[in-house]
């Protein structure tokens, strides 16, 4: 099962993204993460980076944390 984080308010770089998913706190968790392709795909409300995206067009976008629960 998967728990989803609100999209950060901000476009980032790829390298901002990890790093923002790294250090949220929120809800009171601390080990949110980028999506994967899959997660990315399949799960609604998903947006902005995930794992490997590559930012050859664009190179800020907006993040989705994600966590196994």
């Amino acid at each position: 099962m998967l728990e989803v984080a609100p999209i950060s308010d901000h476009e980032m770089t790829y390298e901002e993204a990890v790093l923002y998913c790294a250090f949220l706190d929120y809800n009171g968790h601390r080990d949110w993460r980028l999506p994967d392709r899959a997660e990315y795909m399949d799960v609604i409300g998903i947006s902005g980076w995930y794992v490997c995206r590559s930012s050859e067009w664009v190179s800020k976008w907006k993040v989705c944390p994600v966590r196994d629960v």
